[in-house]
């Protein structure tokens, strides 16, 4: 699977081992799979989901059983991500975002991982893969045990793959996604890149110094 990312970003093959060919299709699939599913809300199955990569890919199993466990607590408690309070009004709009500045004229806000640390990200929906760097990646503390599978990219220097990994919540003006699956860049990238598998969710629209998204 390939993924449109500027390609000035990238120019380094991560010294990480690939899965071989098949089960690196089979954990991607399934990637997509399971965020589709944890978007829905559906734990019952993104668990199924979390089974059947831990068979095809057992060198992240204990990862995999992790998020497992946080998938089955909130299957038992039932919990849904919190509702914005713009949907009991007329309007279609859920969040907004302030923008900090620009940089080449490409947007630049904040965005909270796992409900604790916040980066600056570039908006870019030209970018199929939400990507996070290297040094936001340690912050998190995600290391090469956590790499769950690779995604494909073509760059200025060619074809390379790039870590994938799960993050346990990504927050934008108030919107949040769960169990996250985004690309790790190579050392010469100092901004994450926000892309289209967050974006894609709502209609969005610059407004002066902020983005305001919209349902769809």
């Amino acid at each position: 699977m390939k993924v449109s990312i500027p390609v000035l970003f990238f120019s380094l093959l991560l010294t990480l081992t690939p899965l071989p060919t098949m089960a690196q299709s089979n954990v991607v699939a399934l990637n997509q799979q399971l965020q589709e599913a944890v978007n829905r809300q559906n734990w019952s199955q993104a668990i199924q989901v979390i089974d059947q990569l831990m068979r095809v890919a057992p060198d992240q199993a204990a990862q995999l059983r992790q998020y497992r466990t946080q998938l089955q607590q909130l299957q038992r408690s039932g919990y849904q991500p919190p509702a914005s309070s713009a949907s009991s009004s007329n309007t279609s709009k859920v969040g907004h975002v302030l923008i900090k500045r620009r940089s080449a004229g490409v947007a630049i806000v904040d965005v909270k991982f796992n409900g604790r640390r916040t980066f600056e990200m570039m908006v870019d929906s030209g970018a199929s893969k939400t990507v996070i760097t290297r040094s936001m990646a340690k912050a998190l503390g995600i290391n090469t045990s956590h790499v769950v599978g690779t995604l494909g990219a073509s760059t200025a220097n060619g074809y390379v793959e790039f870590p994938i990994v799960y993050v346990s919540a990504m927050e934008v003006g108030g919107l949040k996604n769960y169990q996250v699956p985004v690309a790790v860049a190579g050392p010469d990238m100092d901004m994450g890149l926000l892309g289209q598998d967050f974006l894609q969710k709502y209609d969005f629209t610059f407004r002066g110094n902020r983005i305001e998204f919209h349902k769809r």
